[in-house]
């Protein structure tokens, strides 16, 4: 073999090891070629021995019914030596295919003492029964003794473990020692290719095929009717190899007829060898690359050379899927050995989720060892199934009205969560590392749930190729396994996603709140600038924004920052209630912030949103007065809500000192207005208009405003009234 590959493995040496595709194919094929001839050659090898038992016996039969006298027959059997049996034979060559096998599939750090070893702990092709016939004890009578003729026997036999120590140093290449030749013979043999798990497709189903095939030559291995043994070689193994037809082969058949304790199960050592050497060494070695892929200073960076829709994912990532699949292969390749042998890449698939876990915990921990705000409201149930239900619409067409009325929803929970105070600073995640890491780590996990939905694909339609109950059995453990661990990715991708939604959201909350309650509007000349804190939110908008486009693909990126412009109205017409002093200059002031954030929010590329037209719309009003507000609501309709409309009839009366137009309705300063009857007429005909728009009574009574509060107290400044409010 070695002659004939020899240009295949001179190119195997030459082969750059980065290049492990191509080395794993030449080595593939030449020990397919050595396997190939070694078997042939082992099954003439018995074929041989048993045509050399059948004439022995037929000897001994004719040797039974001839005439000779009782003496000279027995004196002829005690001078002939005793036979051997097949099942000698044939235990002789299973412990050189297990040597085989381990030589070429195990790795040298991770070999094993030797093949007998490997046969006695799994409990085949070893006798059971068999007991050490010495026990020996170190004792200090005899210690002197051993040592003494221990060294006669050593000095009598240093010159062979000299001569042998020597050739081995001489040669440079890689050579395994034969247990199994005589003591002339027992140098070593050469190793055609390194050692390697992968070889494991090409040598065990060989080893398989093989063993099959020489079923009808082991007539003390495979069940036959008791005179089977006086049967010529012909008629024996046709009789074997219809017995053999009719065992269970393949993983579909029932599992019952498997008889693993027994001796009829010609192939026991192949499967011993496979669950207890094969599959531990390759877990371990499996775990082992995960280990040193996921342990790496870097593995949780990105992988330039690696995406999903166009975007990078982590280094670890790239090189755990691999290795699954490369395992995946294996054992779709290997699966002739009975039994569902995928716990390694349920292990491994459990164990970076784990480590995406993680690091998720430790993106969302502020340096006090906190949760962040967003990740808590990210666990409320009905922001959840309100978020899944966003998510499964992405890319779908909906009607306007049912998108408004989800988003008037997810306002309503976010308030509830909130509350009437204000977001703190340490509670949100301004450190953009942080919100890029939960962005990779979603782009990432979606990409591995391609992934292993692809393994558990092909692993699915290997297990359907089979018919029977072990069949339908391991396809249905192996689908409640693959549901479990997809949806344990799936939930941790969307919650990332979604805490990158709500973090997002709760930084307008944040901002508008302080430009709402701290900002002044109530000014002597129209401001140059927009609040400092709208800037402060664009600019920082805009900088996640910027981030996150070079990680999230654009569906992904339009549900991260899709509704805030109807949020951003939404806080800056409730929040009115705590603006305490307003006139004509801050109303100018709100709407420039209005725009300011409009013409952002149009600079980034989202959505086309039109939430700040409603804003715009609501502060455009304030410019009517109290009696244009009321016309404009009969004319057009309400758009507003009755809280919203009588604030800004609170805003047209709590107005700057200087003298309105009375005409126009409007009432600068409470002092101007003719009497409390005025305002209260307002009210009520907002009420009226309101009630009939909507078809429904509005409440006769609602709460005190603040002008009737300062019209019910004595006459003060109007500035002094409102400031209470």
């Amino acid at each position: 073999v070695e002659e004939r590959n020899r240009a295949l493995i001179y190119k195997t040496r030459a082969i750059d090891h980065q290049d492990e595709v191509q080395q794993q194919d030449t080595d593939r094929e030449i020990l397919f070629d050595f396997s190939r001839i070694l078997f042939a050659r082992l099954e003439t090898v018995l074929e041989y021995h048993d045509y050399v038992l059948d004439v022995v016996g037929g000897q001994e039969r004719r040797e039974r019914f001839s005439v000779a006298t009782a003496s000279a027959a027995a004196s002829r059997r005690n001078s002939r030596a005793v036979a051997y049996t097949i099942g000698d034979v044939w235990g002789a060559m299973k412990a050189e295919i297990l040597s085989l096998l381990n030589d070429y599939l195990i790795p040298k750090e991770t070999q094993l003492a030797g093949a007998i070893d490997m046969a006695g702990s799994g409990g085949s092709g070893v006798k059971p029964g068999i007991r050490d016939l010495f026990q020996m004890e170190r004792g200090a009578g005899i210690s002197e003794d051993v040592e003494s003729l221990y060294s006669q026997i050593e000095s009598r036999f240093q010159d062979l473990t000299t001569a042998i120590s020597s050739k081995k140093k001489e040669s440079g290449t890689s050579v395994v020692i034969d247990e199994y030749s005589d003591q002339h013979n027992s140098m070593r043999h050469k190793m055609l290719v390194k050692p390697d798990i992968e070889h494991a497709p090409t040598l065990l189903n060989m080893a398989l095929s093989f063993t099959k095939r020489v079923t009808s030559i082991l007539g003390s291995v495979v069940s036959v009717p008791a005179s089977g043994s006086a049967l010529s070689p012909s008629v024996r193994r046709s009789v074997l190899r219809d017995v053999t037809a009719s065992r269970p082969t393949s993983p579909g058949q029932p599992a019952q007829m498997y008889d693993t304790d027994s001796e009829a199960d010609v192939d026991e050592y192949l499967q011993v060898f496979f669950k207890k050497i094969f599959l531990p060494r390759a877990e371990a070695y499996a775990m082992q690359l995960f280990e040193s892929i996921t342990s790496a200073s870097d593995a949780f960076d990105i992988d330039l050379h690696a995406h999903f829709n166009g975007r990078p994912i982590f280094r670890s990532a790239a090189a755990v899927v691999p290795l699954l699949r490369s395992f995946g292969s294996l054992l779709n390749n290997l699966n002739s050995f009975r039994g569902e042998n995928w716990g390694i890449l349920l292990q491994l698939s459990h164990k970076y989720y784990e480590k995406c876990a993680e690091l998720f915990r430790e993106t969302v921990r502020t340096p006090e060892n906190q949760t962040y705000t967003s990740v808590k409201w990210s666990e409320t149930p009905d922001l959840q199934q309100l978020f899944s239900r966003k998510l499964k619409q992405t890319g779908a067409r909906i009607r306007a009205s049912d998108a408004t009325a989800e988003m008037e929803k997810e306002i309503r929970l976010e308030e509830g969560l909130k509350t009437e105070r204000s977001l703190h600073l340490n509670e949100l995640v301004f450190d953009l590392k942080r919100l890029v890491c939960l962005a990779q780590q979603h782009q990432t996990l979606e990409w591995l749930l391609v992934q292993l939905n692809k393994i558990s694909a092909d692993r699915a339609q290997v297990l359907s190729k089979y018919e029977g109950p072990t069949s339908a059995a391991l396809l249905k453990r192996h689908e409640a396994d693959k549901s479990k661990i997809v949806g344990r990715y799936s939930a941790l991708s969307v919650q990332c996603l979604m805490v990158l939604r709500i973090e997002v959201r709760a930084h307008c909350t944040y901002y508008l709140d302080l430009a709402t309650r701290e900002g002044s509007y109530y000014l002597e000349n129209d401001a140059v600038e927009p609040d400092q804190y709208v800037q402060a939110l664009n600019a920082d908008v805009s900088a996640i924004e910027e981030k996150m486009e070079n990680f999230l693909p654009s569906d992904k990126l339009a549900l991260v920052f899709g509704g805030i412009s109807v949020l951003m109205a939404h806080i800056l017409i409730a929040n009115t209630r705590y603006i305490r002093h307003f006139n004509d200059a801050g109303n100018r002031k709100m709407i420039r912030n209005i725009l300011a954030l409009q013409q952002n929010l149009t600079n980034i590329a989202l959505p086309e949103e039109s939430g700040l037209d409603k804003a715009r719309r609501f502060y455009e009003l304030y410019d009517l007065g109290a009696d244009g507000i009321l016309k404009h609501i009969a004319e057009n309709g309400p758009g507003f809500s009755f809280d919203y409309y009588r604030r800004l009839i609170d805003f047209a009366y709590l107005g700057s000192g200087q003298t309105g137009d009375l005409s126009l309705g409007r009432a600068n300063n409470l002092m101007e207005a003719k009497n409390k009857e005025q305002y209260e007429n307002h009210i009520n005909r907002l009420r009226d208009l309101l009630s009939q728009a909507q078809g429904a009574g509005m409440p006769k009574s609602r709460p005190a405003s603040a002008v009737q509060r300062s019209i019910a107290a004595s006459p003060r400044p109007v500035s002094e009234q409102a400031g209470n409010n």
